[in-house]
């Protein structure tokens, strides 16, 4: 009996203490609470304010720092772009952003471009997460697949995502045992083993929103997860397509800012406590640059960003020693990259660069042919994706090339190899460049995307019709010495030069050797061009290489292009112009501040005196002769006039 009675009390006990530590324990909520995640993506090293368009590094620290409980997030491609993140293969970037602040980044597609061993490396240098859920290497995760931050008494989880379609768009070659897992399928793990663990999930996606460049965009991700799924996901912050995004998808906010550094993200997260899970609310906002410049900021922002500009400036001093440096004069400018904002001329039509840069590593291949007695054909083939920007870049008008304006141009870490392939797989690697419709009656290309596999080349030319089949637009493909080359050919050899990029896509082919870093054999070339003309690199082309069949261009056509000093129109005034560089002749802009000028089918560019810029126009690319606006340009399918003007920079023009 008194066993009884002892056990009886010692369960009694038992239930007052268990009732005490759980469901007899008062509910204490946290406090409501606020956390703003500032976001960027797809900075490509491009960190400097340049007190026109680009915020930069230092205003986003500063903003973080003034700004209570707050965290600044980057959705990918920060490393590898501008000679800021080339000369360093992204570290200088990562220190940056450790000195900013930076809380988590997700991995872009062109954090791969050096390989995965720098990537790593760079990992190590990070004071933040690198996030990338879906990447494995050897079967194991290369990258964290999510993070936890608690701010303001709140939990939120990140999780990273990167779009498979790296694994095509990066070099092969420097990915070796590195596979990217399918996203939907990554992020339905991912968001199940976070959702009882955190208060709110945010997805940071390097995939964009462009449904022909990857295999899944976010906007397509979150609409295929469950609506169970849906409602755990707070917010998305994406990155890849180089748009402005802000926009809700089934509940679910997605924010973007564009590229370069020219946005900033906001991102707003409102919580208020539960008894089971706290409730939040998202709300994105983009911060265009007058916005962001004009943040307002507290004395711990200010401090803060003294610190990061004082970091950035003795880095820039660094390396502005290297960039700096003079290689030549030049006479004629050099066309073949974002010559119009997001707009890549090399990507459709032959430029004077991709002319240039086969040229060069031609030139390059002879000399390892003779040395290895090989006796081919020797040709060389650049992707236009693979020029980055003209020479000198579209918005300037200096004649001197540096150290890095090659690194800016060429900043994808590329090696230059020589192969052995056949008539048929260079026919096949042209094939897969050509992505054109059609062709309108004046001229213009018609595509619904440009192809960074569009080859320029040397030593041989092609032409092709813009309206044939995929895979059949390839009409000739003749030598240099007139020889015709079959499609059909698996037998015959020819000798090619190209980057290791675009080596990849020859499966067939025999690598014989290496010729060196692509931006440092055209650095070399130039060297070797202007050492033999006083310092000079007078390079021109005659545009005819790259030939369009059944070409419906009339013989000329005319654009309107307008004269601005500072932002105001010039109307009635009488300048100097030249065209390609030739003689120079008077015209004068109209009562709106225009001058029209008739040109011959195809490139051309022109200069005005007094002027601080070239104008690049052609036909065939829609560059000068389709309407459009500077923030969204639309080339392919509207007639209309220049959006970009000569800018007067001489006071008594």
């Amino acid at each position: 009996m008194m066993k009884r009675k002892i056990s009886l009390f010692f369960y009694m006990v038992m239930a007052v203490v268990l009732c005490v530590l759980t469901a007899c324990t008062p509910f204490t909520p946290r406090a409501d609470a606020t956390v703003t995640i500032f976001t960027t993506n797809d900075m490509h090293g491009n960190l400097e304010n340049d007190e026109k368009s680009t915020i930069g590094i230092v205003q986003a620290a500063k903003i973080k720092a003034s700004t209570e409980h707050a965290l600044l997030v980057d959705a990918g491609d920060a490393t590898q772009g501008a000679s800021f993140a080339s000369i360093s293969q992204g570290a200088d970037v990562v220190r940056m952003m450790n000195e900013a602040g930076y809380d988590l980044m997700a991995a872009g597609n062109h954090e791969f471009d050096y390989g995965a061993e720098v990537l790593l490396e760079n990992k190590e240098l990070a004071e933040f997460p690198i996030l990338a859920a879906n990447v494995q290497k050897d079967g194991k995760p290369l990258l964290e697949s999510s993070a936890v931050i608690e701010e303001a008494g709140y939990k939120i989880g990140f999780i990273g995502l990167t779009t498979v379609s790296t694994a095509t768009s990066t070099n092969p070659t420097l990915l070796t045992g590195v596979t990217f897992e399918d996203e939907l399928k990554t992020a339905k793990k991912e968001i199940a083993a976070l959702k009882d663990k955190t208060d709110a999930i945010v997805l940071v996606c390097h995939m964009g929103d462009n449904q022909k460049a990857v295999s899944r965009t976010s906007e397509q991700l979150i609409s295929a997860l469950s609506k169970e799924e849906q409602a755990e996901v707070t917010a998305v912050i994406d990155g890849h397509s180089h748009t402005v995004e802000n926009k809700t998808v089934q509940g679910v906010p997605v924010i973007q800012t564009g590229v370069n550094f020219t946005n900033l993200g906001k991102l707003t997260l409102t919580f208020q406590d539960g008894k089971e899970k706290a409730s939040v609310t998202a709300v994105g906002e983009v911060l265009d640059y007058t916005m962001a410049m004009n943040y307002t900021v507290t004395e711990a922002g200010e401090q803060k960003s003294y610190k990061v500009k004082e970091k950035l400036d003795a880095i820039s001093l660094q390396q502005g020693e290297i960039l700096e440096e003079v290689l030549c004069r030049i006479d004629h400018p050099l066309f073949g990259g974002y010559v119009c904002y997001n707009y890549v001329e090399s990507r459709i039509v032959e430029t004077s660069y991709g002319d240039f840069v086969t040229d060069a590593f031609k030139y390059y291949a002879e000399k390892f042919a003779k040395n290895e007695k090989l006796n081919l054909p020797i040709i060389a083939v650049e992707n236009g994706g693979g020029i980055s920007q003209s020479l000198p870049t579209w918005y300037s008008g200096g004649n001197q090339v540096t150290v890095g304006d090659v690194m800016n141009a060429f900043n994808h870490g590329n090696l230059v190899e020589v192969l052995k392939i056949s008539p048929a797989e260079l026919f096949a690697a042209i094939e897969k460049g050509l992505v054109t419709t059609g062709q309108d009656d004046k001229g213009l290309l018609l595509c619904e995307k440009v192809s960074g596999s569009f080859l320029q080349c040397s030593g041989f030319s092609y032409t092709y019709d813009p309206a044939g089949n995929v895979g059949e637009k390839v009409v000739e493909v003749k030598l240099a010495d007139g020889t015709l080359l079959d499609r059909t050919d698996t037998e015959n050899k020819l000798l090619l030069a190209t980057n290791n990029y675009v080596s990849s896509s020859f499966a067939q082919g025999e690598k014989l050797g290496e010729l060196g870093g692509e931006d440092v054999l055209i650095q070399d070339y130039i060297l070797y061009l202007s050492n033999q003309n006083d310092g000079i690199l007078d390079y021109e082309t005659g545009y005819d290489r790259i030939r369009v069949a059944n070409d419906k261009s009339p013989e000329t056509y005319t654009v309107k292009i307008g004269v601005k000093k500072n932002t105001a129109l010039q109307a009635n005034r009488t300048y100097s112009l030249s065209v390609d560089g030739g003689p120079v002749r008077e015209v004068r802009t109209d009562s709106e501040g225009y001058i029209t000028v008739t040109l011959s089918k195809g490139a051309h560019y022109l200069w005005l005196t007094g002027g601080s810029n070239f104008v690049y126009v052609n036909n065939y690319s829609g560059t000068g002769v389709a309407e459009g606006s500077e923030k969204n340009p639309d080339y392919y399918t509207k007639d209309g006039y220049y959006t970009f003007a000569f800018s007067i920079s001489d006071p008594t023009a």
